[in-house]
């Protein structure tokens, strides 16, 4: 990052800046100067000015409180600041401008895919970003693209360059040294040396649909290594996959970069808020505070390229602020609604007759207000299917408020034997029922459910009101049972969602809850 960007974000702190040619200069770390530092020509420092060393270079970058009256004019890039700031607050805000160079760079590369220019655009922009060399081969060894400027201590990369292909002495070199296996076993970026040339190297493999398709490698030529450096080639693999793939999901989607923001929130490797908040903005995507994830699945077929388009491009049709992605064989929407109503999606006949026309099965989570849940949220529509299949398996669409508590019994169960949480009524209920060919079970389920509004109870059970009222007071006698308690009436509808959960994983025959 360039010395004049930093300075720029900071303005809010009162500045004396060095020469302006020196602005310019790059930086890819910074750190606090000490008497026992080894000076970095692309590494920024921060101190006092009391502290600085007789030795300083004179063209290193530093931002130095000034803490003394001591005479600075011979340092060119020397930046200094009030006595009145500390060094820690210095050292945090620096940090927090150079953290943020991952994303800005990212977004930078998005942009060069998006940009439709081709591979060599997007290996140029790579290139310029990382100040070294970006070379990507395919698992043939064909060169696929290279960066532009000449490296002229490599004689023979050049010749790769005239010839499309990787040198035969180069390849057994990499054989020799086991370098594919050696990234292969590492499972990210893998940071190595040649011991022939001496010159040091991060590699990685692009993947395509799981298939280990090309190569690409960065050359420590002109800048040293930084951390910030292994994510990037991490993320370069995966825009040269899409790239190289050049199917529907590149031509089509032009969320793409919300595709990737969701990615990073579904598998948890984002999530600091500020960071996202940050991203939002880049994005120029505007939430609600209600946001809900809903999944598609294909149960029977599974899901194709095409078929996941234009599945993906009706839905949004019908929810048109969502953004969705594919992830582990689902489609994956997250939406952002105007209340915390989930009628959109459970009473829209549109939807409805769309996934049931296809066969497809969807699932809802609860309504939550900020990205950081998302993969919490994500989780509640697995649980809703994977239960709710359990015990219907004919509906469209799964909602996991309708099996929240289905879903603490099976938390429950894991640990203990579910029977022991159950009230012991709805036992005697099951087997009085049984023994007298009765339904006071569906009866007091049809109650619990509907106490305040006993005619929609009686109207489920297709009975008249009085005989609903009958039963309840049968069961009331039969039982010794005070339904008037909140808190016996709460036990209860537990443990009739308790009894859906064990009999689907026991016998569906078999209403037994005894352990």
């Amino acid at each position: 990052m360039k010395i004049q960007k930093i300075i720029r974000k900071l303005s809010d702190c009162y500045l004396s800046l060095p020469e302006e040619a020196m602005q310019t200069k790059e930086i890819s770390e910074f750190t606090i100067l000490r008497l026992s530092s080894v000076f970095q020509a692309d590494t920024a420092y921060i101190g006092k000015l009391s502290d600085l060393p007789k030795d300083f270079p004179t063209d290193t970058p530093l931002f130095c409180i000034q803490d003394c009256d001591a005479l600075v004019d011979s340092y060119t890039c020397l930046t200094l600041l009030p006595n009145k700031l500390d060094l820690l607050d210095l050292s945090a805000k620096i940090s927090s401008i150079l953290e943020n160079r991952l994303i800005e760079h990212m977004h930078t590369l998005i942009s060069a895919l998006y940009s439709n220019k081709g591979l060599q655009y997007l290996t140029n922009e790579a290139s310029r970003i990382f100040g070294n060399p970006v070379i990507i081969v395919d698992a043939g060894y064909k060169l696929l693209a290279m960066c532009q400027a000449p490296i002229p201590s490599r004689p023979d990369i050049e010749q790769q360059r005239n010839l499309g292909y990787i040198l035969d002495s180069n390849i057994e070199s990499m054989k020799k040294s086991n370098l594919y296996e050696l990234t292969r076993m590492a499972l990210i970026p893998y940071y190595s040396r040649d011991p022939e040339t001496n010159d040091c190297w991060i590699t990685a493999f692009v993947y395509v649909h799981g298939i280990e398709f090309a190569q690409v490698s960065v050359m420590e030529l002109d800048r040293k290594f930084t951390d910030i450096d292994f994510e990037l080639v991490q993320f370069l693999c995966e825009l040269v996959s899409v790239e190289l793939q050049k199917n529907d999901f590149y031509n089509c989607n032009p969320g793409m970069m919300h595709s990737f923001l969701l990615s990073e929130l579904l598998t948890g490797e984002l999530n600091d808020a500020n960071v996202i908040a940050m991203r939002l903005a880049h994005l120029e995507w505007t939430l609600t505070p209600y946001l809900r994830v809903l999944t598609l699945t294909d149960l029977k077929n599974g899901f194709f390229d095409g078929k996941v388009q234009l599945v993906a491009q009706h839905m949004i049709q019908l929810l048109p602020d969502s953004r969705w992605i594919v992830y582990q064989g689902r489609i994956v929407f997250l939406i952002s609604l105007v209340d915390s109503s989930c009628k959109i999606i459970a009473e829209d006949k549109r939807i409805l007759e769309f996934l049931q026309v296809n066969g497809l099965t969807a699932s809802l989570s609860d309504c939550f207000s900020h990205l950081t849940f998302l993969r919490k949220y994500y989780k509640q529509c697995l649980t809703a299917i994977e239960i709710g299949f359990q015990i219907n398996s004919n509906k469209p669409v799964y909602m996991y408020e309708d099996y929240l508590c289905e879903h603490i019994g099976k938390i429950i169960s894991e640990q203990n034997d579910l029977a022991d949480f159950c009230h012991p009524v709805i036992q005697k209920l099951i087997a009085y029922d049984n023994a007298h060919k009765t339904s006071l079970l569906s009866t007091l389920e049809a109650y619990l459910q509907y106490v305040d509004t006993p005619n929609i109870a009686a109207k489920t059970l297709f009975i008249h009101r009085n005989t609903l009222f009958y039963r309840i007071n049968r069961i009331r006698e039969l039982f010794e049972i005070d339904l008037s308690d909140g808190d016996i009436r709460l036990k209860l509808q537990l443990t009739l969602h308790f009894l859906k959960l064990k009999t689907q994983r026991d016998d569906p025959k078999d209403q037994s809850i005894e352990g």
